[in-house]
């Protein structure tokens, strides 16, 4: 078998069948992108490990880098066609997104009127405050709630982009300041517990966070051979479009801007980010990242279906099942409990096929780095699992 990119950890069948389809769809250099064959990768999860938003939103409430007053950040928060009296613990009725919101800006007006507006404390100092921890606890608490609950609409507000007021060179270049930070963190849990002396409308809640974020040499080594035997790629991704483009861009992965799609926001009159989903635009999640693949990519390529596409989650699972042309879906392994098991399972009984159209890839979420194995073993655990009961 010819070999285009250094093994290393990946799965010894996976790495086997992208080989086989590099030998198969390489050009000769100069074939026009129309005549190319091309993969679409998703981001987060997939080329990465970890989320770069949800890196993002966490750098940003450390540093406590908002451009927004306590009205504006309010506003974001409980604007838009969701149910913010959804009750998100069923023991606790007061724990709601409104009730979350009221709790929220009480510490930032705080936090705005003592260090973000004009710094009368370092921030070291707001950061030992209760009104920080109870913001910080309450914020990401609310964040994964919403992100669980709630689905973004083309033209409708969205409840986390609280980058609102940023430009997008602005973005970028949060992103990259983001980015040099997470890629050096440690993988290990942080643990949020809000003030007991501000319980406010809701309580007392705890969320957490994994920080390190990897971006695996074995993935930038893979997207360097198709690029380098002129297969075209592609990223699709459900987390912001600069922030996602900057990754993909300038991190190893060298995909130019043209050739990413995520999710896009508006931009105001003085040209800056409004936490509103863009008119007519993809949501690319799910079935639209499919729509997106078919409307946006394909015709650039006279209409063809990928050759490859590479995913982790539900996110993907629409277009892994949908786009029958696909030669090779290849599923990184989070061992999640949802419909992605049925991809797991699938692959398993197509192992040493040489035509498989399904292959797993494992990953060690302690280490930040795939393992030479279809099963994976999860953050804080050492058991290797193909599957969760």
């Amino acid at each position: 078998m010819d070999t285009f990119f250094p093994q290393n950890n990946w799965e010894p069948f996976v790495y086997q069948r992208l080989n086989h389809l590099i030998q198969h769809y390489q050009q000769a250099g100069g074939t026009p992108l129309a005549d190319q064959a091309y993969v679409v990768f998703d981001f987060d999860n997939t080329s990465a490990i970890a989320d770069v938003e949800d890196n993002l939103m966490i750098y940003m409430l450390k540093q406590l880098l908002y451009k927004l007053t306590p009205e504006q950040f309010f506003t974001i928060l409980t604007t838009g066609p969701f149910d913010f009296d959804l009750i998100l613990e069923a023991d606790r009725p007061n724990l709601t997104p409104a009730n979350l919101a009221k709790d929220i800006i009480e510490n930032y007006t705080w936090l705005y009127e003592h260090y973000i507006k004009a710094p009368q404390l370092s921030l070291e100092e707001v950061k030992a405050t209760d009104f920080y921890q109870d913001f910080r606890a309450k914020l990401r608490y609310y964040y994964r709630a919403v992100n669980k609950h709630f689905i973004r609409e083309a033209g409708q507000p969205w409840l986390t982009y609280w980058f609102q007021g940023y430009s997008q060179t602005e973005l970028i270049n949060l992103t990259r300041e983001m980015l040099d930070h997470a890629l050096v963190a440690p993988i290990e849990l942080e643990v949020y517990h809000s003030s007991s002396q501000r319980p406010g409308i809701v309580g007392e809640v705890v969320a957490d966070f994994t920080s390190g974020l990897r971006f695996p040499k074995e993935l930038r080594d893979l997207y360097e051979a198709f690029q380098s035997h002129n297969i075209a790629t592609y990223v699709v991704s459900a987390s912001p479009i600069d922030v996602v483009r900057t990754a993909a861009l300038e991190y190893g992965f060298q995909v130019p801007f043209n050739q990413v799609i995520a999710m896009c926001y508006q931009i105001d009159q003085d040209r800056k980010i409004m936490a509103y989903m863009e008119d007519n635009t993809f949501i690319t999640k799910q079935a639209g990242k499919t729509a997106a693949i078919q409307q946006l990519i394909a015709p650039q390529h006279q209409g063809k279906q990928p050759i490859a596409l590479f995913g982790d989650s539900m996110g993907d699972y629409d277009m892994m099942m949908n786009l029958q042309d696909v030669k090779l879906n290849v599923l990184f392994n989070c061992l999640l409990s949802d419909d992605t098991r049925s991809i797991v399972e699938l692959a398993h009984g197509l192992i040493h096929r040489p035509d498989a159209q399904f292959v797993v890839q494992g990953r060690d979420e302690n280490t930040g780095q795939l393992r030479p194995s279809n099963k994976s073993i999860v953050f804080g655990e050492s058991q290797e699992r193909l599957m969760i009961n």
